[in-house]
């Protein structure tokens, strides 16, 4: 891996970690919907100029893909983002980003129900681990055992992101990764602008710092982070990639404590490594079946 790609896995793995904390400040000022319309109109107007010269490149644009744009811009930009800002009116950020973390899981079953790629025995078990795992997150937060609207927000978080990796796969065949995101994040642009009142209302009536809290998420965790992401995802394997998002909660935890001073239970944080030691199990046990894969094909193509 050389320094550059190095650099921009630990700019994307810091600023989407710092993403949960700078959330958590501005949620209670701002409606779900206004603060992701903000987010997503700072991102998708300074990732334009940025992006310009990649948004034609390895193929020309195909106007019958417009729908499978606007279906994964709903799912993987828009209600994600939506459903992350309510669910962390209530949920601490580390917690939330333990949660969120577990996308591989949903990546994993999605890819086994529409792509008839199999699950091994050590990814059942990563599944159960995490099963597990957010279990005891959730009794932390209830000892009723009752999931709140806040939790349940951001596990559909964690449904729509592993989706949206999945349905995605077809397209980042055809397009260049930097591109693609540019297309998808100003469809979801499109589909929040209905939200416009709510923007102006949350504008007006938050106070300025929260204000430039967003702006903060617009410019770093959206438009930045987005771009650097796609540079990694270039250079390097998907699975090599993505497995440095297991980061992700380590730096949450360590900037929800430093700034907003949430020290998760005992309880919580036990939870928390159980699950993303299920989601590690799933993500690594599926690429060690992909490489067998590969490798009994090419046998056979010798044989």
């Amino acid at each position: 891996m050389n320094k550059k790609t190095l650099a921009a896995l630990c700019t994307t793995v810091f600023l989407w970690g710092s993403a949960f904390v700078a959330i958590r400040i501005a949620a209670p000022h701002f409606s779900p919907e206004g603060l992701a319309l903000l987010r997503l109109l700072i991102g998708a107007v300074l990732m334009l100029p940025i992006a310009g010269r990649h948004l034609f490149r390895k193929v020309e644009f195909r106007w019958i893909d417009i729908p499978h744009i606007i279906l994964l811009a709903t799912i993987g930009i828009s209600l994600y983002h939506v459903f992350l800002a309510y669910g962390e009116r209530s949920v601490p950020a580390g917690v939330a980003s333990f949660v969120v973390g577990q996308m591989p899981i949903i990546s994993a079953l999605l890819a086994w129900w529409f792509y008839k790629e199999k699950v091994s025995f050590w990814g059942c078990v990563g599944l159960m681990i995490s099963v597990l795992g957010v279990s005891m997150i959730a009794l932390a937060g209830n000892q009723e055992m009752a999931f709140t609207q806040g939790l349940w927000a951001i596990i559909g978080c964690t449904v729509f992101s592993g989706t949206y990796n999945v349905l995605i796969k077809p397209l980042l065949l055809r397009y260049d990764p930097v591109a693609l995101s540019v297309y998808i994040i100003w469809a979801s642009l499109l589909c929040l602008l209905p939200y416009f009142p709510n923007l102006i209302h949350d504008v007006r009536t938050a106070p300025a710092a929260d204000s430039w809290v967003v702006v903060y998420l617009g410019v770093f965790p959206t438009a930045l982070a987005y771009i650097t992401w796609s540079y990694a995802l270039a250079y390097l394997p998907t699975v090599k990639a993505t497995c440095w998002m297991f980061m992700l909660p380590l730096v949450s935890c360590l900037l929800g404590w430093a700034v907003l001073k949430e020290i998760p239970d005992l309880l919580t944080f036990l939870g928390g490594v159980i699950a993303m030691g299920g989601a590690i199990l799933v993500t690594l046990s599926k690429h060690k079946a992909g490489v067998v894969s590969q490798k009994n094909t090419a046998l056979a193509e010798e044989s």
